[in-house]
This record gives structure tokens, sequence and C-alpha cells, in this order.
């Protein structure tokens, strides 16, 4: 019963923090999508770090290294390494471009035939996002069933009903706010459990002598892969974090200043990569404290409520909650905003108002957590579906971002060529006709880069169609 009440409790003070944020966010949308531009540096830092640390990064993270050891670690913070790049070289760009969405930097560049490049690239980031609130919601939903032994499915969908509810409430504000408490949970909850992992495990000395045999469980560069192999890696799943998600996008441009924007970035990230460290080494020491015979899907639930022996473990249980609730809202909110207003308010409803846009983001939130409640009840590798993201989203936007800023003056119908090209690629990825790998995702962002350099534009005007004054 007392996880019962801890949860309830905690709940209950999300819903008190969105009720207090949402008069403040749904007169204005530059309030509710954006905080009117008032972000400080300690919001910045915990919306950030409540986000990188979600409860599937935890959870998929663990269950990687408890099977293959502490250099699994690399899966996650490759992207961290690839988006201290994105700090120095791009955050500064965005600032002055004054943009609040990557849809909106591609019209930007790219502005013929009314904008609709948005289209394309709207579609590629609601995949991404989809993915991780896929993610959030099937961690989630394993560790209520594992709390309550309720029927998966009927936690899903509570864990649905819960993080869409006080999302759709109160906008960024409601998000920022709660990732200030949910950040300080999920830190106190890595501390807690690392520490009480180590202590079951029986010290250090009892780990260290449980990989005498074979300790490169315990070294977080040890790897089988070839060099090439690593770097395919790099290409197909690093690039993407030189882009960034609209998630940070959104953060960038809410910001108070420039300097907020870039060290509120910063200074989270490498907090996150010495907190995955962490993480990474709970699965390696969880198995010295299970003799590798739990289930590594679900290894940190059996600790947490069969091993861990304390009412500290209430405090973990929470703390993993609120991980796993601070990343699947941003990301529902990122595309709620997204759609109304690169979208609807572009294409549909050019003078919508306010309360009009406000009230198509919270219409899309819900719909981007359906589709992504769809996608949870099948969710079995955690770690794959965020790559699946990833990969398929690079296959339609990443040729087309590098071209952008480092290429030539690119036609738009060559880059919306590529970006079509790109998602017929991924569409053949979903139905299982092309495999989803590192080299499938690499060939597919290869051919968008050659259709999108193609001069498209001069190949149709050169096509023998004869216009009405030949007739």
């Amino acid at each position: 019963m007392g996880s019962f009440y801890f949860v309830i409790a905690y709940i209950a003070i999300l819903f008190a923090i969105s009720a207090y944020f949402m008069k403040k966010a749904v007169a204005s949308f530059d309030e509710y999508g954006y905080c009117g531009r008032s972000l400080t540096i300690g919001y910045i830092f915990f919306t950030y770090l409540g986000t990188w640390v979600g409860g599937g990064t935890i959870i998929g993270l663990v269950s990687k290294s408890y099977d293959y050891g502490a250099s699994q670690y690399w899966i996650i913070a490759m992207s961290c390494v690839v988006e201290i790049f994105f700090a120095v070289f791009f955050i500064e760009r965005i600032r002055n471009t004054g943009v609040k969405s990557i849809t909106e930097f591609f019209s930007l560049k790219f502005p013929k035939h009314n904008g609709i490049i948005r289209i394309p690239a709207a579609a590629a980031i609601l995949i991404r996002n989809v993915t991780m609130v896929a993610m959030q919601l099937s961690a989630l939903s394993y560790l209520i069933t594992f709390i309550f032994d309720i029927n998966r499915n009927l936690s899903l969908l509570l864990v649905f009903f819960v993080i869409v509810v006080y999302t759709v409430m109160s906008g960024l504000w409601g998000v920022a706010v709660t990732d200030v408490f949910q950040g300080l949970l999920q830190t106190a909850c890595l501390i807690i459990l690392s520490i009480v992992t180590v202590r079951v495990a029986g010290g250090f000395d009892s780990i260290e002598q449980y990989y005498t045999a074979d300790s490169s469980p315990l070294n977080l560069f040890s790897t089988n892969l070839k060099w090439h192999e690593i770097l395919l890696y790099i290409i197909a799943f690093g690039l993407f974090f030189l882009m960034n998600d609209q998630v940070n996008w959104e953060r960038i441009y809410a910001s108070k200043g420039e300097k907020t924007a870039k060290w509120g970035f910063m200074i989270p990230l490498v907090v996150t990569m010495m907190s995955l460290v962490a993480v990474a080494y709970l699965g390696v020491f969880q198995r010295v404290v299970f003799n590798g015979e739990a289930e590594s899907q679900s290894v940190l639930y059996s600790f947490i409520f069969g091993l861990g022996g304390s009412k500290l473990m209430l405090v973990v249980m929470v703390g993993l909650i609120a991980s796993i609730m601070s990343s699947a809202d941003s990301f529902l909110l990122a595309s709620g905003v997204l759609i109304s207003e690169d979208i609807i308010k572009k294409f549909v409803i050019p003078d919508a108002s306010d309360k009009e846009i406000i009230f198509f983001a919270r219409i899309f939130v819900i719909v981007t957590g359906s589709i992504a409640f769809a996608f949870a009840l099948n969710v079995e590798d955690i770690l794959y579906l965020w790559l699946l993201g990833i990969g398929m989203t690079s296959v339609i936007l990443i040729p087309g971002y590098f071209l952008t800023w480092f290429g030539k003056r690119e036609a738009t119908e060559s880059i919306l060529a590529g970006m079509i090209a790109g998602t017929i690629y991924v569409a053949l990825m979903i139905f299982g006709v092309i495999d989803f790998g590192a080299a499938q995702v690499c060939i597919g962002m290869l051919i968008n880069f050659c259709i999108s350099i193609l001069p498209v534009n001069s190949v149709i005007n050169a096509l023998p169609i004869k216009s009405d004054n030949h007739r």
C-alpha cells in the first residue's frame, strides 16, 4: 500500500503544478508553447536533464549493460558527445535565425511553394517524437504492472492518461516546472540506487571478484565491434544530434538569452553523461546481485521491489516514474506545438487566434500520445525503439539539414524530392521491405543526399511538356 500512496501523491503534485500554470498558459500561445521566451538557466537545466535522462533510457541501458557490459553506455552517450558540437557550432546560429522549430528553419531556407517543405519535415520529426514517447510509456507501464500486478495494457492506458492530461493542461510552463521537481527526484533516485546496488552486491571487492574470469563487462571502452562498424553507427545515429530534437529547438527559442540557451544546454549535457555512467554500471553490478539469472528487461524492477529491502526504494520508484514522465511530456508537447503552429497555422487556418492554436496543440498532444500508445503495446526492446526513431528521422531530414547549412543554395524542389525519397525509403522499412540497421540508414541518407543535389528543377523544365502557347 505504501507504493500506491507514494504514486498517488506524486501524480497529485504534478496535476497541482499544471493547474497552477494553466491560467497563465491558456491565453497566449507564446506562453503555452515557449514560456514567453523567459526561461532562466535553472528551468532550462532541469527541463533538459529531465528530458535526456528518461526512464526508458535508464531501464533500457540497465538492461543492455546487464547483458553486455558497461560499454553499452556509448549507445546513449554517443549522442551526448555529438551534442557538444551541436552546442558549440549551432545554438548561437539557431538563436540568430529567430526560428522556433526545425520545420520553420527548412521553410526559411526553402520558402518556395508556400513553404510546403514543412510537411515532410514535420512528419519526420513526429516519427522521432512518437518513438520517444512510446519508449517512456512502455517503460512506465512495465513498472506499474510490476508494482500493482495489473494487466500491462491497463497500466499502459493509465500511464497514457496521466501524462497526456497534465501536459495538455499547462503547456511548456507546466513541463518546465514539473521537470524541476522531477529532475531532483530522478537525481536522488540514481544516487540511492547506485549506493544500495553496490551494498547488496557485497561491495566493490565482491563485484571485482565476480568478474575475475572476464573483466570486460567492467570496461567502459570494451567492444567487439570493428572500427568501420563503429563509424557506421556514428554516421547512422550520431549525425542526427547535430540537428537535434524539436524539443531542444523549442527550449533554445524559449531561453531568456543567448548565454542561457548555450550554457543551459551544455551544463546538463555534462551532468547527463556522468549520470549515464552510473546507469550503465547499475546493470553490470546487478548482474552480480542476481548471478546473471534474472530477466534483463525487468532486472531493475526485480531489484527495486525484491532485493532493495529499504523504504528508500519507494523514493527510487517515484524517481524512476519521474524520469519517465519528464521525458514523455516534453516530446508530447513538442509534437502538439509543432503541428498546430507549423501545419495548422500555415496551411489550414492562417488567421487562427492564439486560443484556437492552443486548442489544436492540445488535440495533437493527445493524437501523438495515442499513436505512441499503439507503438508501446508492441515494444520489447526499448533502446531499439530509440534507435529506430533516430534512424528513420535521419533518412528524411539529415541530408537536407546539412545542405542547408553548408551546401550551395540548393533548389527547394531538389531538397523536397530528397525528403520524399527518404520518406518512401522509411515507409519500406516500416513495412519490412527493407531491414532496419545502421547500414540501411546510411544507404537511405545517401539516396536522399544524391537526389537533393540534383538539379531537379532544371530537369522538370527540360521535360518535353508543351505549354498552352504551343498548342
